[in-house]
């Protein structure tokens, strides 16, 4: 998630990890998996989304498989927008999520089908000590890069360093703090700190990932049953690290962007289309020849571009659905699956009218969610708390935040003076495109309607948005984001998103009560226990109103007939597989 996966446009309109995010993620979601939101492309409607995992069981394979392949088969799929960034040790949204599992491979990866994680690049599970502090991978042997050059485990360790390296600055950080040095290293200023210092600090993380051969040893801080899962995502990609430095700021350019995973990045045509092909030294071939994404904004657009065969899939929106069931062709392409994204309005914690609980509360319990999905959204379920249906720690009996304009309007009556006179100037900040923004109105109607607020409306293009929303000192007053999970796992949901630690948590919430509970139930052995405390902290989250959650995603995407084995499940297919989606001779 997103958290990344950290997931990364809210499709609230739909579509689709990651971090991934939140646009996942991925993950978070601000644009779409997350997915995102998971699936098809990830900016669809309210925003980014950022980040990402998977379901239990896995979901249905679109298309059937039995048709032949074309060995030049071509698919082409959309997404919303420029990516910000590509490079896997600092992104976070889902849209550049799915660049980069094309182009790379981590050590493990979610298995679609029964969405437990399996070896990848390693070749087994890993061996991990008693105590439960140390994991050892084995690389598969005779793995190589695109351009031919063999794969070490040291590769996999300066992707690592560069994901704990402060002068990276990526936005998934965090979730390599586990590793011991990591935190310390990343925390400290690579521009103020003693050059001495930081020199140690470097030497200390790099002293707890070792290589032997084609094993690679991680020494973490405390036991995590989440690590394996954190060993499957874009951050610890190999990145090159003589490819890096030739590239520079510009290294993941096409002609240094060089992975060991199933596709290419062949061709990047700025702001109009990615195009990826057949990575031919990958141990398993991709069924497809080349892989085109192009960028379309307008969800109308993408939809008149479906109908006429330009793009291969498209995730429906609310819009689409009385054009679709009044065409028997297009009705016969529609297929349904999980989502696992989770959608939200953000609110700046740090600042009024915001870091007053009783304003969060008030806006929380004013806007009828189930007339949000009958009359606008269309396609989802209403939430009140953040983890999705499916996914450990779904909490269906914490109901907190269900409209309510009575107790809405009391909490606001509690408010101090000072938030109270801030709300004359609140702006919702949103991605900007003619549904998002239909959207952003039903809600500035809600708002009116059951508050007596007046909210201004602020679009702004994916990008800028996309950029907004990830630093603290740049955070809109009021935004609307996603979450698509990044792993299996309630740590991905709660301490990556919602702890003061995560870099992936887009609205600055800090509570020690909070803290405390996540911190424990990441390292705690006992499951029961473990569930016991996140679940006190879901519905503390909700409680405390750190954001408005609005509804959980459900997958809804046109598909062409020629489309075989495209994976829909909770973990979006953007940071899923991509080996075995394939299509058949076009008629």
């Amino acid at each position: 998630m997103n958290p990344s996966r950290v997931a990364s446009v809210l499709t609230m309109a739909q579509n689709s990890r990651k971090p991934k995010r939140e646009e996942r993620g991925r993950r978070i979601l601000t644009a779409s998996r997350s997915r995102i939101l998971p699936l098809l492309t990830l900016l669809t409607l309210l925003g980014l989304v950022v980040s990402a995992c998977t379901q239990q069981g896995g979901g249905p394979s679109t298309g059937g498989g039995t048709d032949q392949a074309d060995p030049n088969g071509e698919l082409t799929t959309r997404v919303g927008g420029e990516p910000d960034t590509i490079d896997p040790q600092k992104e976070s949204f889902v849209d550049e999520i799915g660049v980069t599992m094309r182009v790379f491979e981590a050590l493990m990866t979610a298995d679609v089908k029964t969405g437990k994680v399996i070896p990848a690049a390693a070749k087994d599970q890993p061996k991990i000590s008693a105590d439960g502090k140390t994991y050892t991978y084995t690389l598969r042997d005779g793995l190589k890069y695109s351009d031919g050059k063999a794969i070490t485990a040291n590769d996999f360790k300066y992707g690592w360093q560069r994901l704990c390296d402060p002068a990276t600055a990526g936005e998934y950080a965090f979730t390599g703090y586990i590793v011991a040095g990591c935190e310390a290293w990343n925390s400290m200023d690579p521009k103020k700190d003693d050059p001495a210092k930081l020199a140690s600090a470097k030497t200390d993380f790099l002293s707890n990932i070792t290589v032997s051969g084609n094993d690679i040893t991680f020494k973490l801080t405390d036991p995590a049953p989440y690590f394996n899962a954190i060993a499957s995502i874009w951050v610890g990609a190999p990145a090159r690290e003589d490819t890096v430095t030739k590239g520079g700021d510009k290294w993941t350019e096409p002609a240094t962007f060089i992975g060991n995973g199933p596709f290419v990045l062949s061709e990047w045509k700025h702001n109009e289309k990615m195009v990826f092909t057949r990575n031919p030294n990958y141990r398993t071939p991709t069924k497809l020849a080349k892989w085109t994404v192009v960028m379309i904004t307008e969800g109308a657009v993408a939809f008149a571009a479906y109908r006429n065969n330009e793009i291969d899939l498209y995730g429906v929106a609310a819009e689409d659905l009385r054009t679709i069931d009044g065409d028997a062709d297009l009705k016969k392409q529609v297929v349904d699956g999980p989502d696992g994204c989770s959608y939200y309005v953000g609110f700046n914690n740090r600042k009024a009218p915001f870091n007053d609980k009783n304003v969060r509360v008030a806006f929380a319990k004013s806007f009828d969610r189930d007339a949000y999905i009958n009359d606008v959204q269309k396609i989802g379920k209403p939430s009140t708390s953040f983890i999705s249906p499916g996914l450990p720690g779904y909490d269906a009996g914490d109901t907190f935040q269900k409209f309510d304009p009575a107790a809405a309007k009391a909490a606001l009556a509690q408010a101090a003076p000072a938030a109270t006179a801030a709300l004359a100037d609140v702006k919702i900040t949103y991605s900007a495109n003619a549904r998002n923004k239909t959207r952003l109105e039903w809600f500035q109607q809600q708002w009116k309607t059951n508050l007596n607020a007046n909210i201004t409306l602020d679009p702004v293009d994916s990008t800028t948005f996309t950029q907004l929303v990830k630093k603290p000192e740049t955070l809109p007053l009021m935004f609307l984001l996603g979450w698509c999970p990044d792993y299996y796992d309630q740590q991905d949901w709660l301490t990556t998103v919602f702890s003061s630690k995560a870099s992936s948590g887009r609205v600055g919430y800090t509570s020690k009560q909070f803290d405390d509970l996540v911190f424990a139930a990441d390292k705690e052995g006992d499951s029961k226990k473990r569930d016991d405390m996140y679940q006190q902290a879901s519905r503390l989250l909700s409680q405390d109103a750190a954001a408005a959650f609005i509804y959980y995603g459900a997958t809804k995407i046109l598909q062409k007939p020629w489309v075989k084995n495209y994976y829909i499940t909770a973990l979006g297919f953007e940071i899923a597989r991509f080996t075995d989606v394939y299509v058949t001779k076009k008629t």
